[in-house]
Parts: structure tokens; C-alpha cells; sequence
């Protein structure tokens, strides 16, 4: 069968997981509670979200751009902001694409060869899944530590997610090493292009401002954190479930987060979460309400930022047109 057939069947498969879910997660909800729920909350928590999502969005664009430096290349920050925030808008829509999303903008607008980006993108991606694999952990041993129940109910899930995540990064690396070694003398077109990806990739690991890099990383994650703790502020019901428990829904909205579910993951991220909500003593209305709006507004975010980084995209193309590639690729 085609690739596109694959494609299709993915989507269509995965957005019809997300509607169960999202089912599942409200068909014993009355909803004029939640529209009651929703009116009563502190919207106020928007402005402190909304600035711990811009920090997020500059570490990942200031993270990337170190990377674009270890290989020598000098990326501007508004067309990495623009190449990022569009391909999370293309997520939202088709899970996956949005990464090869980001390298082609960058091979139209600046001429960054498309191997180049996605070799930059590829350690990205490790080095998150790393991340969710080691928070996963810390939180099963502290649940462990401290005879929680609330990971238990969804434990086979977790694991299942964990080792799946670490089965095909281990695979990934696998695939990268016995590539690097099979691509490394040939010659023709496809081979030459797959071994730059992979040679640059390993140059990435010896990258000079592994610091920064770390440090970026750390308020990426810890941005994640904040971003879940503040929303509990929303409403009475939820304000006093505190900093471990924040952590805790944390942990179990990566799982769906990370899933190719259309839309964020919605559905899946709504059950979840409200589910968890419940088992921390939280009311399923008031859940529903704290999923909804903690996706909405990411939703919100982006949609706003991908929509106006696509116009800004548009905007710029005349200019680059006028413009050499060496200029747009090492600016001023």
C-alpha cells in the first residue's frame, strides 16, 4: 500500500481515538455545570500562563539557534520563531508534518539545506524524549518513595508509553549509527544527502555551549511545570492540590500530549487529565472544566502565534526573493 494510504489511515485512526476519548471524558457531564464552572473562574491566570508560554517559545528558538551555531550556521531568531510556531500550527493539524514543516520553511526562506534542519529538529526530538523518559521516571520512584496511588491506575499505560518512547529512540539511534556506517562511502544523490544528515547530527553532539543548551532545556520543562501548576489557581476547588500533585498531572498530560492525535491531542489530553483530576480528589466537572480551558488556551496560543508567523512568512517573501542566500543566512 502507498505511503499516503498509511498517511490517511494514521490520521483518520488516531482522530478517532481522540473523539472516543473525548466522549469517554464527558458523557457523564452535565454541561451547564461546566459553564457555570467557567464563568466562576480567575482568568487572571492567563497573563502569568501566557508569559511563562513566551518563555517557552524563546528557550526552544534560543536552544535551537544553538544548535544552527554548532554547525556553523548563524539563524536569525524571528525566522526560527516563524519556522517553529508554523510547524506547530501544521501539528495541530497533521501530527508529525510540522517537523518537516520547519526545515522546508528554512530551505525557502533562508536556503538551509532541508538535511541540515532536520538534523537540528532530530536532536531536538531526542533530547525531549529523554526528558519525558527521565520525568516519567522521577515520578513513578517519588510515587514509589512517598506510597502514592495515583500513577498506579494508569501504570500499564505509562510503562507501555515509557518503554515505547525509549524502544524507538534506542531503534532511532540504532538506525543513525548503521546508516552512518553503511552511507559513509558512497556517491550517488540520496546517500550523499542521508550522510550529511547523519554526520551533522554527530556534530551536534559536540556542540561548545552545552551549558546554554542544558539550560534552555531545564526552562523548557520547567516552563511545562508552571504552565500546569498556575491553571490550578483557576478555581477554589483546584487552588490548594499543590506543587506535587501539579507535577503529577504534569506527568500524565505528556502522555497524550505526545500521542499523533489531531488537535492537540484532544480527547485523549481531556481524559487523562480530568481523570487524574479525579483521583486527586477534584470533582469530574471541575476537571473537565481545568482540561478544557488548560488545552483551549494552548490551543489558543497555537493558532495565534502559528497564524501570525504564517502572514509574517508571507509578508517576508518578496524580501527574500531580493535577497542572496548568504545574506538571509548569516544577517548582521
Amino acid at each position: 500500500m502507498s505511503k499516503k494510504f498509511w498517511v490517511v489511515f494514521q490520521s483518520v485512526f488516531f482522530a478517532l481515538i481522540g473523539m472516543i476519548l473525548l466522549y469517554l471524558s464527558f458523557r457523564k457531564t452535565d454541561f451547564a455545570s461546566i459553564a457555570t464552572i467557567l464563568k466562576s473562574g480567575n482568568y487572571w491566570v492567563m497573563v502569568p500562563v501566557f508569559m511563562v508560554s513566551l518563555m517557552v517559545y524563546l528557550s526552544r528558538i534560543k536552544r535551537w539557534q544553538l544548535l544552527y551555531e554548532s554547525i556553523g550556521t548563524k539563524a536569525p531568531l524571528n525566522y526560527l520563531f516563524a519556522s517553529l510556531a508554523t510547524g506547530y500550527l501544521v501539528n495541530f493539524a497533521v501530527p508529525r508534518l510540522g517537523e518537516i514543516s520547519r526545515a522546508l520553511i528554512l530551505k525557502k526562506w533562508l536556503n538551509y539545506p532541508v538535511n541540515t534542519s532536520l538534523s537540528t529538529i532530530v536532536f531536538e526530538r531526542i533530547t525531549d524524549v529523554l526528558c519525558l523518559i527521565i520525568i516519567l521516571t522521577l515520578a513513578f520512584t517519588l510515587e514509589f518513595v512517598y506510597q502514592g496511588s495515583i500513577l498506579h491506575h494508569f501504570t500499564e499505560g505509562v510503562q507501555l508509553f515509557t518503554w515505547g518512547k525509549f524502544g524507538i529512540l534506542v531503534v532511532l539511534l540504532l538506525v543513525i549509527w548503521v546508516l552512518y556506517k553503511w552511507l559513509k562511502h558512497k556517491k550517488d544523490g540520496f546517500s550523499e544527502w542521508l550522510n550529511q544528515f547523519i554526520q551533522t547530527t554527530f556534530t551536534l553532539l559536540h556542540m561548545k555551549k552545552k551549558g546554554w543548551f542544558l539550560f534552555h532545556t531545564l526552562v523548557i520543562w520547567i516552563g511545562f511545570y508552571f504552565m500546569t501548576y498556575t491553571w490550578f489557581f483557576m478555581f477554589e476547588e483546584s487552588k490548594d492540590l499543590g506543587f506535587y500533585k501539579a507535577f503529577l498531572v504534569l506527568v500524565l498530560g505528556l502522555v497524550p500530549r505526545s500521542l499523533p492525535i489531531q488537535a492537540g491531542s484532544a480527547g485523549a489530553y481531556h481524559f487523562v487529565v480530568s481523570q487524574a483530576l479525579l483521583l486527586l480528589g477534584v470533582s469530574l466537572a471541575v476537571g473537565n472544566a481545568l482540561a478544557i480551558v488548560i488545552h483551549g488556551f494552548q490551543t489558543i496560543i497555537t493558532l495565534l502565534f502559528g497564524g501570525a508567523a504564517y502572514l509574517w512568512l508571507l509578508l517576508q517573501k518578496n524580501a527574500s526573493n531580493d535577497s542572496t542566500p548568504e545574506s538571509l543566512s548569516n544577517p548582521a
